[in-house]
Parts: structure tokens; sequence; C-alpha cells
């Protein structure tokens, strides 16, 4: 009976593993085929570092990225657990909640994981932390679609408890929950493609409340500041965005980005 049960988890946390690794190949491939082959001219004109990542680099992001889906898997396993003893809050019909939720969960779950990811990833650079769980990920200078999930253990566990934290205190529809997990699959590795996706206005109108890959490229040339995920707002509530983001933006999206375009400014306080 013992070993039935060990088989049979074993076999939920392949699973996981394999949904998990399908998600990170399939944005992963996308977005560099975008960058290297499909828009490949465009895009070298908007690559915000003169600097390009070689395949060592790619090679231990991806090495990484797969010791982070083991730990995904790990949690993913523990929740698939949680939800048999009724504490997760998954829901398969529609009419089980109202319309309103059904259309206002999605971005209450996007505005929540802002929150806890710009506060876990603010305090993983404080000195006592940044070695033990964030050192791993800054080993990506110069980033790229691969560096998503290139975490060590410690980081990789902080970034995955937030499906069982946030699935046993919302009611969600299952089509919402892979919603979320495409959008920030995808998003994550947008903003380590290396190249500017956005178009140039966009730093100058409403739409700038979203960061762009030029903000999250320069939290990795600089490491301290532009700890945003989805939304600059904590950023700038904060004061941990760099001053010329958007001077940088501009030059990045005209074809004109140095890395001296950051050498001169000093950087946001750590913590």
């Amino acid at each position: 009976m013992e070993l039935a049960f060990l088989w049979d988890m074993a076999q939920h946390w392949v699973s996981h593993f394999k949904t998990d690794l399908f998600r990170y190949l399939l944005a992963a491939t996308v977005m560099s085929l975008c960058v290297s082959l499909l828009f490949r001219g465009w895009m070298n004109r908007r690559r915000l570092q003169t600097r390009r990542a070689k395949w060592q680099d790619i090679r231990r992001e991806f090495s990484y990225s797969m010791l982070t889906l083991g730990v995904f898997a790990t949690v993913g396993l523990v929740t698939s657990v949680l939800r048999d003893w009724g504490l997760i809050k998954l829901y398969w019909h529609w009419n089980e909640f109202p319309l309103w939720w059904n259309l206002a969960s999605l971005p209450a779950v996007i505005l929540i994981h802002d929150a806890y990811f710009y506060w876990c990833h603010r305090a993983m650079h404080h000195p006592k932390l940044f070695k033990h769980f964030h050192r791993v990920h800054h080993l990506s200078r110069t980033p790229t679609p691969w560096a998503a999930y290139s975490f060590s253990i410690g980081e990789g566990v902080l970034m995955a408890i937030y499906s069982p934290l946030i699935l046993m205190l919302l009611p969600l529809h299952v089509l919402v929950w892979l919603a979320f997990i495409f959008v920030m699959i995808f998003r994550n590795t947008m903003l380590h493609a290396g190249c500017e996706f956005h178009p140039r206005g966009w730093v100058d109108g409403p739409l700038d409340i979203l960061t762009t890959t030029t903000h999250h490229d320069l939290h990795h040339q600089r490491f301290q500041g532009n700890y945003g995920f989805y939304f600059t707002w904590w950023d700038r509530w904060m004061g941990t965005e760099f001053k010329n983001y958007k001077q940088v933006f501009r030059q990045a999206v005209d074809g004109e980005f140095s890395d001296s375009a950051t050498a001169g400014e000093k950087s946001p306080a750590a913590t």
C-alpha cells in the first residue's frame, strides 16, 4: 500500500513537471524565435545591451530552470494534496460564482501577484538574503528568455508558493487560473528577451503603468532598482525606479542604445 501511494505521488510529480516544462518551453521558444528569427532585423535595432549572451549563458539558464521546474512540481504536488483536502478553492462551473467575480478574478490575481513579487524580489536583494536566494538569477547579466525560471532552490520555492497561497485565499475558475499561469510565463520570458517590444510612446501615455523589457533589463544590469513585474507603480511609490528608465527606453526603441546610458546614475537603495 505504501509503495502504491509513493508510486502514485511520483506519477503526479512527473505530471506537474511535464506541464510546467511545456509552458516554459513554449513561452521561451516563442520569445526566442521572435527575437532571433521572425523579427530579427527589428529586434536587433532594439537591443538593450551591446553585450550578447553566449551559449554557456543559455545552458546555465536552462539548467537552473530545470531545477526550478522540479521545485514547482513539488509545490504543485503539495497544492494537489491541499485540493484533495478541500483547502484549494478552484471551481469548474462558471455559475458557481457571480459574473462580476468571474470577470474580476484574473485582474485580482495579477494585482496581488504583482505586490507579492515586488516585495519578495526587493527582500531577496537584501545583502543577507541575496546570495542565498537571488544570486543565481543575476548570473544572467544579459538575460535571455531562457532565464525566466533560472532560480536557486530558495527563490524557486518563494515564487512557487504563491500558487497554493492564492488558491487557498480566493475561489478561482480553472480557466482563470490557467490564463494567469500563461500570462505570467509569457510576460516573464518577454521581460528577459533583451530587446524592447513596446512602441515608442509607451512610456508617455496611460500604459506607462505596465513594465517593459527595458524596465526589467535595467534591473539585470544594475541589480538594485526596478523590482516590479507587471506594473511600475510599486517602484514609483517606493522610489526604486531608475530615474533614467524612460530615457533608456526611448534610446532602445530608436536604436540608439549604448550601455553607457546607465553608467552615470546612482542605484536606488537595495531595500
